[in-house]
């Protein structure tokens, strides 16, 4: 499993380099969200279930959503972003880490994850079905999602357009 200084580092490198600087004071505030998941270690009957599946976006993605096209509100609906960015690093990376994720508890119980780990020993790199105790698990592959994850999160955020950007143009001919 993935420790609570490499959630944090993880997610908030690729948040304060990539997204927009005028957030970065947010992106700082919210950054405890991507170890959020990890409270579920206080109910050890209900560790990695409570707080580890998708259900937990919820919450941010509604406010996103709410801020972009009810309140129009870009700096909530960034706030948003940001948080649900936090919350999904944290099930990505815990993908990595060979016991899996149950992605859709309460619905289902099944776990998901890799079950090959990416070992690196000597300089190579190996796909290993069950690595030996004696090899580091290594994350490279989950931090490689993430910021494939963060990618696309930045593209739609700045290259597709919404419906304030849609109706912009209709208002200004009505008047």
């Amino acid at each position: 499993m993935p420790d609570p200084i490499t959630h944090l580092i993880v997610a908030t490198s690729l948040l304060w380099l990539f997204w927009d600087k005028k957030y970065r004071n947010y992106v700082l505030l919210l950054a405890p969200l991507a170890v959020f998941p990890d409270i579920d270690h206080l109910l050890p009957p209900y560790h990695r279930l409570l707080l580890h599946n998708v259900f937990i976006l919820v919450p941010t993605i509604g406010l996103a959503l709410y801020a972009r096209f009810r309140a129009k509100n870009d700096v909530l609906f960034n706030v948003a972003l940001i948080a649900t960015f936090f919350l999904l690093s944290h099930l990505l990376l815990d993908l990595f880490t060979g016991a899996g994720v149950p992605l859709f508890y309460p619905l289902s119980a099944t776990t998901y994850g890799f079950t090959y780990e990416l070992i690196i020993a000597h300089g190579s790199v190996v796909l290993l079905p069950e690595p030996p105790a004696a090899f580091v698990q290594s994350e490279l592959l989950g931090i490689a999602l993430t910021c494939a994850a963060l990618a696309v999160i930045v593209f739609v955020k700045n290259r597709l357009t919404f419906q304030k950007d849609v109706l912009t143009p209709l208002k200004s001919r009505v008047h």
